[in-house]
């Protein structure tokens, strides 16, 4: 597992202005995360029912008949909240209002083997 940390932080520090990762389950329960310094990790509030909330976002979402929602993505007065529904897990990436939102949506790809392994470990 401390090797996913590991690559998980090494996935942050790519992006400028990314301060978190987290990685949940749909329920908000958190498996993993990152956080690029110790004031971002205090200033997090990652309470599960945050984390959750993408499930209802994308119900809302579903109503425009578009087909299925897989991103969500919200931006605050210095913040930018990046949410993406990865088959069992749900990836949050926080950032600062700057950061380039189009390299944030490619960490998926980056992501994705350690989503296997998390998958692997999880759910066996």
């Amino acid at each position: 597992m401390e090797d996913l940390r590991r690559y998980l932080y090494q996935t942050l520090t790519k992006v400028e202005g990314l301060y978190s990762i987290v990685i949940s389950d749909h329920d908000g329960v958190v498996i993993l995360k990152a956080h690029a310094n110790k004031s971002s990790e205090q200033n997090s509030n990652y309470k599960h029912s945050f984390l959750s909330e993408f499930n209802s976002a994308s119900e809302q979402a579903g109503k425009l008949e578009l087909g299925k929602n897989k991103t969500v993505i919200c931006f605050y007065t210095n913040n930018q909240v990046v949410q993406l529904n990865c088959s069992r897990f749900l990836i949050t990436f926080v950032a600062s209002e700057k950061a380039n939102t189009g390299i944030i949506l490619g960490l998926e790809k980056i992501l994705e083997p350690l989503l296997k392994d998390l998958r692997a470990i999880q759910f066996p």
